[in-house]
This record gives C-alpha cells, sequence and structure tokens, in this order.
C-alpha cells in the first residue's frame, strides 16, 4: 500500500475539517493508499490561520524517512495561499522534486504524473491563464468605462447613491433646474439623478423653495 499524507486546512470558522478530511480519507481509500499522517491547520478564534503545519509538512518532505510519498489535499487553494496559479504550482513541483507525488480531490488536471513524465494539463493552464486573465482585465475595464459613461449620463446610479466626483455647488441655475424638474412631475430620485446632486440635497432645495400654487381662475364672490 502507498504511504500518503493528508493536509487540510480551512479558511473560516464556518468550515469544518471534519468534513474534507471524511472525503480525503474515502478517496484514498478508494486508491488503495495508507494514511500515516495527517496535518491540518483552522482559524483561529482571533481569525488568524496558523501555517505551523504547512511549515511541518515542508520539512518533513525534506527528509528521506518521513514514512510518506503521496500527498493528498482538498483543492489547490487549500493547499497554497498564493495569489498566482504559477507560484502555487512551484510549490507543488519543490514537493515533487523531493519525490513526493501531489494529488488534489477537485483539481486532478495537475496532479503528478505516475511515471514522472511532464504534467501537460499543468503546462496547459500555465499557457492559457495569461491570455484568461488578459482577456478579464479587459472586459473589466470595459464595464466600468460603460457604467461611469452611464452614471455622468444620469441613466445610471452608484451603488451609494452619490454623484462620482466631488459635490458640485449649488448655484441658483442648479435650484432652479431641480425645481423645474420636480415640478414635472420627477422624483427626487430621478431629480438627483438628472442634476448630479445628492437625493438628499435635492428634496432640502424643494422643502426651501415651497412648489408655488397657481392662483385660482374663479374670482373670489
Amino acid at each position: 500500500m502507498e504511504p500518503v499524507a493528508l493536509y487540510l486546512r480551512v479558511s473560516s470558522e464556518e468550515q469544518d475539517l471534519a468534513g474534507q478530511e471524511r472525503d480525503l480519507r474515502n478517496y484514498a481509500e478508494s486508491r488503495g493508499w495508507k494514511i500515516t499522517k495527517v496535518y491540518q491547520e483552522k482559524v483561529s478564534a482571533r481569525g488568524l490561520i496558523s501555517r505551523g503545519e504547512y511549515e511541518q509538512l515542508l520539512k518533513d518532505s525534506r527528509n528521506p524517512n518521513r514514512g510518506w510519498n503521496n500527498l493528498l489535499v482538498w483543492s489547490l487553494d487549500r493547499w497554497s495561499r498564493e495569489e498566482r496559479f504559477t507560484r502555487a504550482i512551484a510549490t507543488v513541483e519543490d514537493l515533487e522534486s523531493n519525490g513526493i507525488k501531489f494529488h488534489s480531490l477537485k483539481e486532478p488536471m495537475i496532479d503528478s504524473s505516475e511515471d514522472g513524465a511532464p504534467n501537460m494539463g499543468r503546462d496547459l493552464l500555465r499557457a492559457i491563464l495569461p491570455v484568461i486573465a488578459t482577456f478579464e482585465s479587459r472586459r473589466k475595464a470595459e464595464r466600468v468605462r460603460v457604467a461611469m459613461r452611464e452614471i455622468r449620463d444620469g441613466r445610471r446610479a452608484t451603488r451609494s447613491g452619490k454623484p462620482v466626483g466631488r459635490p458640485l455647488k449649488i448655484t441658483p441655475e442648479k435650484v432652479a433646474q431641480i425645481l423645474a424638474l420636480h415640478q414635472q412631475g420627477l422624483s427626487w430620485t430621478q431629480v438627483s439623478m438628472r442634476v448630479g446632486l445628492p437625493k438628499g440635497t435635492c428634496a432640502a432645495v424643494g422643502s426651501t423653495h415651497p412648489k408655488k400654487t397657481p392662483p385660482s381662475r374663479n374670482p373670489p364672490i
């Protein structure tokens, strides 16, 4: 039976290590592996995750008498806290240089090959991820430009409801515009979007300039 170590890590107090361990143990059993070591880390009461077990695992990986040749994790993001895929994979390859085969329960395409040959799936991800990142960055920038244009044109409100940029000075022209729009039947939210001032400011202008009631056409008796 191939000896295997498990590495478990959770990123919040709501997550449970037991669920990860149960699934990893079931998978190891299906492969006919013998679990000889379990490394596990959980968030502290202060919301911090110690990497002591991770550091111990790396130390043990350099020991030829460690007692295991396979490492099984839940997923790559549970193993590595690196933000970039290439850096996370580099930590996997460091293990492989010490004769350890890496296995991810959720991402078998990045597993160490059985015969020591290069991992084609891993190389493919390395090749396409920069393209995906560039595409997503450009799409995000495009969405931001469209949203800003719609906000400036008054067709869309900001998330906070406040106009973009520095507060505008309320000029007599702005006051007249606010009153005219409100008299047309627009709500204060609609007026706010049209004039580029906060809704509360527009309502305050309206309260200090009460709507004039047109004179009655019928003369008093």
